[in-house]
Order: structure tokens, then C-alpha cells, then sequence
């Protein structure tokens, strides 16, 4: 083979060209390859390289209109890999090199910032974790939470609340009610309504005198 025509071969191995139909149960897709004298050729369903497709997996399919680059073996356009895809103008990257980042069509970003220690998750739609373990978070900073709408916990053995002190209270100027069933224990403690002690409260008898401090 003459280095001319090696150079031919090496040129026609790896291309470059535009996701044209997608196959996501083989994780195939056809690729068309614009950088031709006529028109545009479309290859056969090329597999997209993945870094784990057996006993631990990963699926990223790249979506119609990405732009990706194929290798192809020297034996034409039907056997062929998909390396993976590149940025273009259309859709220009993330301008920091510290941030690893992910955007979805609809919207749900996950970004992570080394250089500002900071893990972002904006989802468009509903979060779900089922672990079949346990979960344990260790926090040093403050942990706030808010809802739009009703929070529930339930546990099938028992809920442990640890704290130097609680703040209860409703929002809109609204008060908090609470509804209990079972038994409530408070231990070396009392509870105190609007300033008034329910162990050391004092009232009038009815009778004559004031009744005494709760033994």
C-alpha cells in the first residue's frame, strides 16, 4: 500500500458528523458525515462507546443533532464506533474548568464547583432515593429545609428528636397546631403556657386558700 493511499485510509477511519436517528435499546445510532465532496453519506447504527456495559453499567445516549466523532475500521462505513460527542457554537460548554457539570433537555441542572467546595442540584420534577441501608448525613453548617406543601415522616420503630432547645411555630400569623395520640412523658423539664408554669403554677380555691405547687 503506497502512503498515498494510507492517507486515504487513515482519512476515511476517523470522521466527524451529526447523530441523524438513535436506537436506545441497542444503544446504536446512525451518524451523518457531512465532510464529503457529494452529498452527506449516513452510516449503518454504529454502537456509542461506553466505559461499563456488563456487570456495572452506564447508558448516555447522545441525542439527534449531536455532533460526535466515529472510528471506523478500514473496511467502510458499517463497522464503526462512536467515540463520543463534542461541543459546538450551537451549544457552547461551561465557561470553568473547575466545574464538572450536567444539563437535561428539560431543564435539571448537577454541577459541582471544586473551586467553590459546592454541590448544586436544581431537578425539574420529583427526587426518589430508595436505598435498602441505612442513611447517615454529617453536617457542620446550619441545615434548613422548606416545603410548599404537606412533610411527612414516618418511622416503624421510634422518632428521636435531640436538641439544646426547639422552636415551634405557624406561619402568616398563624399559630402551630399539634394533634397527639399516645402517651406524652416529659422528664426534668415543664411546660409552660403563655408564661404560666403547669408545675409551678398557684390558683384561688374555690373553697378558700390557693391550691399548692404540684408534688
Amino acid at each position: 500500500m503506497s502512503e498515498e493511499q494510507m492517507r486515504d485510509v487513515m482519512a476515511q477511519m476517523i470522521r466527524l458528523g451529526f447523530v441523524s436517528a438513535r436506537q436506545p435499546e441497542t444503544m446504536r445510532v446512525r451518524v451523518e458525515l457531512k465532510d464529503t465532496t457529494s452529498a452527506p453519506l449516513v452510516t449503518d447504527w454504529l454502537p456509542v462507546l461506553t466505559p461499563r456495559a456488563k456487570a456495572d453499567c452506564q447508558y448516555d445516549l447522545p441525542d439527534v443533532g449531536d455532533q460526535v466523532l466515529c472510528l471506523f475500521l478500514p473496511f467502510g462505513l458499517e463497522q464503526g464506533f462512536v467515540l463520543g460527542a463534542m461541543y459546538g457554537k450551537a451549544s457552547p460548554p461551561v465557561t470553568s474548568g473547575d466545574k464538572w457539570h450536567r444539563k437535561f433537555a428539560d431543564g435539571t441542572v448537577l454541577e459541582y464547583d471544586r473551586a467553590a467546595h459546592k454541590l448544586t442540584a436544581n431537578v425539574k420534577g420529583d427526587v426518589e432515593l430508595v436505598t435498602s441501608g441505612s442513611v447517615k448525613a454529617t453536617i457542620t453548617g446550619p441545615l434548613q429545609a422548606s416545603a410548599q406543601g404537606a412533610v411527612s415522616v414516618q418511622s416503624a420503630q421510634n422518632l428521636n428528636l435531640s436538641a439544646p432547645s426547639m422552636n415551634m411555630g405557624g406561619s402568616g400569623g398563624g399559630g402551630t397546631s399539634a394533634t397527639m395520640s399516645g402517651t406524652f412523658r416529659l422528664k426534668d423539664g415543664d411546660i409552660i403556657v403563655e408564661g404560666i408554669s403547669f408545675l409551678r403554677h398557684v390558683h384561688p380555691c374555690p373553697h378558700g386558700g390557693t391550691t399548692g405547687v404540684p408534688q
